[in-house]
Formats: C-alpha cells, structure tokens, sequence
C-alpha cells in the first residue's frame, strides 16, 4: 500500500505565505498623498533634531536666569611662622565662610531670554524641516505615480504592438505587405521594449526614492486613481514663513546681545560673610565679618565700547540677512507660481485637444490595419 508523504509544517507554512502574498498585496487600502505625509512627519530625524535642540535651549534658558553658585571660603589668619602650630598664638583664627557673587545688571534675564530665543530659532528651523519633508514626499509621490502609470500603460501597449505584429506577419504570409513592413512592426516592438525596461527601472528608483521617507512597505501599497487637487501657491503666508520667522528671531537675539553687552557698564558685586574663632583657648570673642566687593568699569574705551560696537554690527549684519532671505523666498514664490501656470496651460491643452487628437489618430491607425 502506497502511503503519501505529508509535507513538513515549514514547507507548508512557506507555500502558504506564497499563495497569500499577492492576494495581501491587493488587499492593502490605497496609500493616499495625505497618508504618506503624515508616515513621512512620523519619525522624520531632521525635524525630532530640531525639536531635541529647542528642548536643551529651554533647560539652558532656566540654568541662565540662576544665581552663580556660592564659594566656600576657608581661611587661616596670622599662623605664626616661628611657632607652626594652631594654637601656638592668640591672634591665630581660623575663618570660614560664604560668598555670593550677583551678575551685572540685568545679565541673568538677559541671557535667559536669548536662551528663550534660540529655543524658538530651532522650533521655527524644526518647521521648515517639516515644509521640507512633506515638499520631498510630495515629488517622490508623484513621482511614483507617474512612473506606475507609466509601465502600466506601456504594458498595456505591448499587447497591442505584439498583436499588430502578429497581423503584419499573417498579412506577409498572404502577400498584402512587404518584409519591411515586418521589420518596422518588430523595431516598434523593440523600441517599446526598451522604454518599458527603462521606465521599470526608473519606478524601482521612485519607489526607492519615496520609502526614504515612510518605509518600504508603505511605498509598495498600491495608489489611488485619482490624485489630490493642488492649489497655485500664493504669498499670503509668505511673512509667516519659518525661515522668516526664525531670521526674526536671530534678529531679535542679536538686539538683546546688544543690551546684554550694554550691561558691562554696570558694576558686579559679591557679598561674603566670614566666622571667625581662634584656635587658642583665650578670652576673645569669636568674630563675624562682613564684606562688599564692587568691581568698578572705569575705563571703557577698549573693552566695554567696542563690546557694544561688536554687538550692534552683528545686529544689523541679522538684518541684512533677513531681507537677504525674504528676497530668495519672493523669488523661489515667483519662479513656481509661473511654473504652476504654465504647467495648468499644458495641462489644459492636453486635455481639450492632443489627447482628443491622439485618440482620433489611433482610430484611424486602427481602422487602416484592418
């Protein structure tokens, strides 16, 4: 009696994810343009970057609006030389105390608000990395989809070019046509052959290109129809822009290092306080003193001075970089709404008159051959 082998559990385990695979394939719901955005934004580097950057800045913020860390003096008075030992005298002390240093005017709001400022630099320049995401996976999107819809109808054109083929060569058989003929259905063929091979290879490069972006997986889901409606872009937001925006911010914090510079002109003083006992069992009280310190900013002329000078260069020098950068941006606006016009323009003439005019044309290629 003859007994079949049953197939061992990982080969059928195998087989079965073979067969299912493309039938899972078809089941995944069409990727949408808004649905790549939001993959693309999920776990961006450049934007998580930026966004951990600003996070420091705000911790920095705090730690420059703090007090200097006191001192701990220690300190032996008058040790004899002749004698070296800690009760060897009665004016020996030994002193312990604490100073605290405070900043110059107002230095410590200063740089906390500068902090503050450059927390917003990087949240404004995190901004942009987003714009700059979602532009990039826009084009890998679109991209795709051209290039997917590309080989499809390329594809689909084969089978015609190998049917025409087929009906040229019944008809040379017959004598109705010429070996040339023949030839010249056999290159078309080719020539479609070789840009199918080539716009196969630039769909695996597009699909490459946007799985940067959301993943492999994801790139590979099939797309919708019909793409989403793009509007012209237009310059209503364009002063809210974040390279503006945080053009405006550099700007800003170079006007408080301007103050902050302005604040050296002002005095920094420190407080200490000392405890004083002897080492020598005697009748005098233990002491307590007490101190000012006052550094005085007398002569400014080439320290101070040219501080603020500095300071105030490197704000105007922001300035200039932020018209610099509004004008590149007016321009970049300008350069795309003419090329969204005349995009659309082409868009229409296809439309309303070479598609009309193609379609005409393969009825009467078609109608010719039969």
């Amino acid at each position: 009696m003859l007994r079949l082998n049953r197939p061992r559990p990982l080969v059928l385990q195998i087989g079965l994810l073979l067969v299912a695979a493309p039938v899972l394939a078809l089941a995944q719901p069409p990727l949408t343009l808004e649905e790549a955005e939001n993959l693309a934004l999920q776990e961006e580097p450049a934007v998580a970057g930026y966004r951990e950057r600003a996070a420091a800045r705000e911790e920095s913020a705090v730690a420059a609006g703090a007090l200097p860390d006191p001192m701990l003096i220690t300190e032996l008075m008058d040790f004899p030389a002749n004698r070296p030992r800690l009760d060897g005298d009665d004016m020996t002390q030994l002193r312990l105390g604490l100073r605290q240093t405070f900043p110059r005017g107002q230095t410590r709001s200063l740089r906390r608000e500068r902090e503050g400022l450059q927390a917003r630099q990087e949240n404004a320049r995190g901004d942009e990395a987003e714009r700059a995401a979602l532009n990039a996976v826009r084009q890998a999107y679109l991209r795709l989809y051209s290039q997917r819809r590309t080989v499809t109808l390329l594809a689909i054109n084969r089978g015609h070019f190998e049917k025409l083929l087929e009906i040229t060569e019944r008809a040379l058989a017959a004598g109705r046509v010429s070996r040339q003929d023949v030839i010249r259905a056999e290159l078309e063929l080719d020539r479609l052959e070789d840009r199918l091979t080539a716009a196969r290879a630039e769909k695996a490069e597009a699909e490459a290109t946007l799985a940067r972006w959301i993943g492999s997986q994801a790139a590979r889901r099939p797309f919708p129809d019909e793409l989403p409606e793009l509007g012209m872009p237009d310059d209503s937001g364009i002063d809210h822009h974040p390279l503006l925006q945080a053009e405006d911010l550099v700007v800003a914090d170079q006007r408080r290092g301007v103050d902050l510079a302005r604040q050296a002109y002002r005095p920094e003083w420190s407080v200490e306080v000392t405890y004083g006992m002897a080492t020598r069992d005697v009748r005098d009280p233990d002491r307590l003193s007490a101190m000012l310190m006052l550094d005085l900013p007398l002569f400014t002329r080439n320290r101070q001075d040219r501080d603020v000078a500095a300071s105030r260069r490197e704000a105007h020098a922001a300035e200039h970089d932020r018209e610099l950068q509004r004008r590149t941006l007016n321009q970049a606006l300008g350069s795309q709404q003419a090329r969204w016009q005349r995009l659309r323009e082409r868009e229409q003439r296809f439309t309303e008159r070479l598609l009309a005019g193609s379609a005409d044309n393969v009825e009467a290629a078609e109608q010719a051959y039969r």
